[in-house]
């Protein structure tokens, strides 16, 4: 919406700021360094 009418897309979208506390979900579980990365 805010490129409306132009021939500019967005290929990201960041988010920033805080959610209210009582309406966010817990972080979701996170895979260790070692599962989740091999070194070359």
């Amino acid at each position: 919406v805010y490129f409306s009418g132009t021939e500019i897309k967005s290929n990201f979208l960041c988010n920033l700021g805080y959610g209210v506390a009582d309406k966010t979900y817990a972080r979701a579980p996170r895979l260790d360094f070692e599962t989740a990365a091999k070194i070359l």
